[in-house]
């Protein structure tokens, strides 16, 4: 499976065009790892919908913390939501959670570490093997949480369950300046970076490994 993963569109025009460019390329998942509108109006997210329908691409996604939660009703309509459940792709489950940890400026879609912990381990019954997990906040004490001055501001309960898990790859954003990628144990954890500023990252699963490439339009 060869799967392209975008993040943190905030409603920007240029991310969309960004986007279409990728799907051009050819893939058989696109992934969305939230804040695809900037505090809203949910209806936003209809367009970047539309791409992945419009590419013949299937289409997964979660809301960010700058969406607001009524975005979850587009997503259910469009049939891309995973925000609290899991979707499935042939032989691959996808287990999304949206929104973030708390931050210190109140944004629209915010969860406590409690709270994440609950919502992960009810979207996650029975899974298989091979898994994703997508989730809008990064996995907290890692490469792809740091933001400028250094400090770590991911989700423990993310990192907890992630070590606990082990999915193939964990799919995250938020955190624009943490662009990149770490490992967690067996799990590959990628941050693709905003796609506003023409990053995203392709990811491709096979029996035997995975590969994986930070795009840049």
């Amino acid at each position: 499976m060869k799967l392209l993963a975008a993040a943190d569109f905030h409603g920007n025009s240029s991310a969309e065009n960004n986007l279409s460019k990728l799907l051009k390329r050819g893939y058989d998942c696109l992934v969305l790892i939230g804040d695809l509108t900037n505090f809203g109006p949910p209806e936003i997210a209809e367009s970047i919908l539309k791409l992945a329908k419009d590419f013949g691409v299937p289409c997964f996604s979660v809301p960010g913390n700058c969406d607001p939660k009524s975005i979850i009703q587009v997503l259910e309509k469009n049939g891309a939501n995973i925000h609290g459940k899991c979707g499935k792709l042939g032989e691959f489950t996808f287990v999304g959670l949206g929104g973030s940890n708390l931050t210190p400026f109140n944004t629209p879609f915010e969860l406590t570490e409690i709270e994440i912990q609950e919502e992960l381990t009810a979207a996650s019954y029975g899974i298989g093997e091979k898994w994703i997990l997508v989730t809008h906040a990064p996995p907290h004490g890692t490469k792809v949480d740091r933001i400028r001055e250094g400090t770590h501001v991911g989700s423990k309960s993310i990192r907890q369950y992630i070590e606990q898990k082990q999915p193939l790859v964990a799919l995250c954003g938020h955190v624009h300046e943490a662009r990149g990628i770490d490992q967690l144990g067996r799990t590959l954890v990628v941050n693709p970076g905003p796609i506003t500023k023409g990053f995203a990252a392709e990811v491709n699963i096979d029996d035997v490994r995975i590969n994986f490439r930070l795009l840049e339009i």
